[in-house]
């Protein structure tokens, strides 16, 4: 290009400038509240959908509390319960063999000679 096509350009460009930078001003101004109103829509439906959520937990958990006591009749004892039992069982599989009594030869049999 040369010197005197530049000068014809240099105009030109000016009034598109001038014209065109409020033209973009306005329409970034605008995207980014539609993006905002977008994102305010969104938390609002987040936020109701976790209440939603929330109200179906908590109604879930007062049925199963309802039944819990139907179920524990049928179950049996409680795992407290339980858990004691299991303790007793444990501490007798840990006691030692019981000491014999009178001659420990007669507890024992004699081997058998096979020959």
């Amino acid at each position: 290009m040369n010197a005197d096509s530049l000068q014809m350009l240099i105009p030109i460009i000016a009034i598109l400038a001038t014209f065109g930078f409020p033209v973009a001003l306005v329409f970034v101004w605008k995207w980014f509240k539609l993006k905002d109103r977008e994102l305010q829509l969104d938390s609002e439906l987040r936020r109701s959908a976790g209440n939603a959520l929330e109200s179906r937990v908590q109604r879930l958990e007062s049925i199963i509390m309802a039944l819990d006591a139907d179920l524990r009749a049928k179950l049996g004892p409680g795992p407290a319960q339980r858990a004691d039992l299991l303790e007793g069982q444990r501490a007798e599989l840990m006691e030692g063999p019981g000491a014999p009594e009178g001659d420990p030869a007669g507890v024992l049999p004699e081997p058998n000679k096979i020959r």
